[in-house]
């Protein structure tokens, strides 16, 4: 544990490679990213409280490429941008926004300049899937909604207790693929 410690110390300090300011190529390649996460979110199926789809793979790529500070910023700036470009089912609400900013920093925080490595991916999704997906998700959704909690919790663990698993391997082919590709310098 002390090397993800040191690796999160790493990704978020000023005086490490993680730049505060973006250059051009940089702002573009966040700008690309944020658009493709924008396509992938919209690829789900299901209902509001059982949602299952590929907008894991746009926040895992802002974290992989970007760190858990812009990764994040540019996970917040989707979330704004879906909502103002497609609305949303029940309107806006920023829970969902924090959702997807913490999700793309704890995928930045095992992503980011670090080896491709199993438990990395293991460790973020299931972090993920606990923090984001079942605690915050859920709430936010029986804030919305007016959900009973302990059925809505009920109903998302099981959704939960399946979909990391197929996430793990999704991630770990896209992000071996994408070593393989140089995109930024």
């Amino acid at each position: 544990m002390h090397d993800l410690g040191h690796a999160f110390l790493e990704s978020v300090s000023p005086m490490s490679e993680t730049k505060l300011r973006l250059n051009l190529q940089d702002l573009v390649i966040l700008a690309l990213l944020v658009a493709i996460n924008i396509v992938l979110q919209k690829l789900q199926i299901g209902p509001a409280y059982l949602k299952v789809g590929l907008g894991f793979i746009g926040l895992t790529l802002l974290g992989y490429y970007f760190g858990p500070l812009w990764g994040a910023i540019g996970a917040g700036v989707s979330d704004l941008l879906m909502s103002a470009i497609f609305g949303v089912e029940g309107g806006f609400f920023p829970g969902f926004t924090l959702s997807a900013m913490l999700a793309a920093l704890i995928y930045g925080v095992f992503f980011y300049k670090q080896p491709i490595k199993i438990w990395r991916i293991i460790v973020a999704t299931l972090l993920v899937t606990a923090i984001v997906n079942v605690l915050l998700n859920t709430y936010w959704l029986h804030l919305l909604y007016g959900l009973n909690l302990k059925a809505a919790f009920l109903a998302r663990v099981v959704k939960e207790l399946i979909v990391p698993w197929v996430q793990m391997i999704v991630i770990y082919l896209v992000l071996n693929a994408l070593q393989r590709v140089k995109i930024k310098k």
